[in-house]
């Protein structure tokens, strides 16, 4: 029997610190080397929208999935002993688990002290962004700037409502790049947003838009550079990975493939978590972290949410017999 799961019930199960723990699993699978990635499909970019598919394995943990959609997205999830379907969920979790990962590599490689969120972009993400990562560190301010007046304006009303913190939208980034102790990159931008000429000492950058909005620079002057997945991050930089990417080379890919970066330069956030490798996050270190666009860690949330509803005895039994 196959489990029904509707977004409704899906939403009751999760928040930021508790998509947090469940991540903890799926990251240190890929620090194990026990996860495995199906390739990525599709997306949204510009006025182009394309189904979006991603998917995989945890192999410890015993289940494979899908998710697939564009906003209304749904979870399938595998038994991988049985090749049992066992819920098909309403997946409510796209940008909370953007959030919340970004949150995770936060709590390790952001300083104890940060207090100050600097934000570029106010896409749907970027909510989410703010209150995950508000979640590990006593935030007491927030500057945000996007290219769309009333964009940014509304974000920063709606954060600063929902936060409870001063959330500010500027004309321009320098203020809010050079504010920032925690800085988030999260735009569609197929040219690079920031480089290290932008880069205050002890700043922990974080990014999850295209792979293109971080210049070359910013990883070259990183002392550290982590991704949610190695695997994952080098694909997504590849040129023509999938039908739906642009044609031109990120600067991961163009870096690792001129020699100027070495495949073990880029530590896997399950390394961090593991405590098999130090985060660099000094008064003066700056550091990098790449959000690797899903995959194993939406099948860790469906799985979390399948084994609540099943506790709980709600969702519905199908058989497809």
């Amino acid at each position: 029997m196959t489990l029904l799961v509707t977004r409704k019930e899906a939403e009751r199960f999760l928040n930021a610190q508790t998509a947090m723990s469940v991540l903890e699993a799926a990251v240190r699978e890929e620090a194990d080397g026990t996860a495995i990635h199906a390739p990525p499909f599709g997306g949204a970019s510009g006025s182009s929208r394309m189904v979006r598919m991603v998917g995989g394995a945890l192999t410890q943990m015993g289940r494979a999935g899908i998710r697939a959609g564009l906003g209304g997205a749904v979870a399938l999830l595998y038994d991988m002993s049985t090749s049992q379907l066992l819920a098909i969920v309403g997946y409510p979790f796209g940008n909370l688990r953007v959030g919340a990962t970004m949150a995770l590599a936060a709590r390790y490689l952001s300083r104890p002290d940060a207090r100050r969120i600097g934000l570029l972009g106010s896409g749907a993400n970027a909510m989410e962004i703010l209150r995950c990562l508000c979640a590990v560190r006593p935030i007491e301010r927030v500057e945000v700037y996007s290219p769309t007046p009333e964009h940014r304006a509304a974000l920063a009303q709606r954060a600063s409502s929902a936060l409870g913190v001063p959330v500010t939208a500027h004309d321009g980034p320098d203020p809010v790049i050079q504010a920032a102790e925690i800085l988030a990159v999260a735009t569609n931008s197929a040219t690079p947003v920031l480089t290290a000429d932008d880069l205050r000492a002890g700043v922990h950058v974080t990014s999850m838009g295209l792979s293109t909005e971080l210049d070359e620079s910013v990883y070259l002057r990183a002392d550290q550079f982590v991704a949610g997945s190695r695997d994952q991050e080098i694909v997504d930089a590849t040129p023509g990975h999938d039908a739906h990417q642009r044609p031109t080379s990120a600067p991961v890919y163009r870096l690792l493939r001129d020699g100027r970066m070495q495949r073990e330069q880029i530590i896997e956030l399950g390394a961090l978590v593991k405590g098999d490798v130090a985060p660099r996050n000094g008064p003066t270190d700056i550091n990098v972290f790449r959000e690797s666009r899903g995959g194993t860690g939406d099948v860790a949330l469906a799985n979390y949410v399948y084994e609540c509803v099943r506790e709980q005895g709600v969702g519905v039994e199908f058989d497809f017999r």
